[in-house]
């Protein structure tokens, strides 16, 4: 049996705004992303991503290429966590399609409240917490039954609710809140890269740095002392919420094993997808491998 086996690792990928300057091509960071979505569950890992139902991101590219590869060899191999402000805005038909589309490859949950809902086809509806859902209706309805937090405070909650979940953490990319380009917002109050990472931190869990890629990953890297200060992209002026979420980062460096430092600092320098995601898988293994036998 893999010593990975149904352990979940989460994924937190997103487009970096410095990746051009850094010289990857789109279909680069695909690729890195893939090939280590693929490494891991051959090694008997399950894979979370919190994202949206946008048919065109990383929720659908990595679900479509486990699909591809996995369907029908194991049960669910991805884990699709939808943060609340996102499935509130979603429509009945945008959410059946997609559970639609990711049968038997995705389990997907909703976060509501304090709590994540497991959402699934069935009963001519969507099942809902032992509820069926038939519109647009009955779905606002069934959202309705708790308040409807402030969208900051929700994103924290679904990314706590998911790293209490998971058992490792994987970073690509990131926003960085850079203000003179309109696409560089995030939600919440940091960047999800960033809170995630902060949160697997505190919590002792595995945290895997791909900081070769750039963004937020890479500025976390050089916070923990894994790439030199050398290594940071120029940029303009940042949202100043993003220092400071940086800063925080850096103040858990002493959370990192310091036998795990040397192969994490070659692991955030390396852009070579099918090398690091070995390294990064093999590192997984070792981590959690380390805490079972510290517990």
């Amino acid at each position: 049996m893999s010593e990975l086996n149904r352990r979940l690792v989460a994924l937190s990928v997103s487009d970096a705004p410095d990746r051009a300057r850094l010289g990857f091509p789109q279909r680069e960071i695909d690729r890195a992303v893939l090939t280590i979505c693929t490494t891991l569950v051959r090694a008997g890992a399950e894979i979370g991503y919190g994202g949206n139902l946008d048919p065109n991101g990383y929720t659908f590219k990595i679900f479509r290429h486990l699909a591809g590869a996995y369907a029908g060899m194991r049960d669910t191999p991805f884990h699709h966590f939808i943060p609340e402000p996102v499935a509130r805005n979603t429509s009945y038909e945008h959410l059946y399609e997609a559970l639609n589309e990711g049968r038997g490859v995705v389990q997907t949950k909703i976060a509501r409240g304090d709590a994540f809902f497991k959402a699934r086809l069935g009963g001519g509806g969507i099942r809902l917490d032992g509820k069926i859902v038939q519109n647009d209706t009955q779905l606002t309805a069934w959202f309705a039954e708790v308040p409807c937090p402030l969208a900051t405070n929700a994103y924290s909650t679904a990314r706590r609710m998911m790293s209490e979940c998971c058992d490792a953490r994987v970073i690509l990319g990131g926003k960085m809140g850079i203000l003179a380009d309109p696409t560089d917002i995030y939600d919440g109050a940091m960047p999800g890269i960033v809170e995630e990472s902060i949160l697997a931190l505190e919590a002792g869990k595995p945290l895997i740095i791909l900081g070769a890629f750039g963004g937020a990953t890479r500025d976390i890297a050089i916070a923990l002392g894994l790439l030199d200060l050398a290594s940071m992209v120029p940029r303009t002026q940042q949202h100043e919420s993003y220092a400071a979420a940086i800063k925080r980062v850096a103040s858990l460096d002493r959370r990192i094993p310091n036998e795990f430092r040397d192969a994490l600092s070659n692991i955030a320098d390396d852009d070579r997808a099918e090398q690091t995601a070995f390294q990064a898988t093999s590192l997984i293994k070792e981590w959690l491998g380390n805490i079972s036998v510290n517990q």
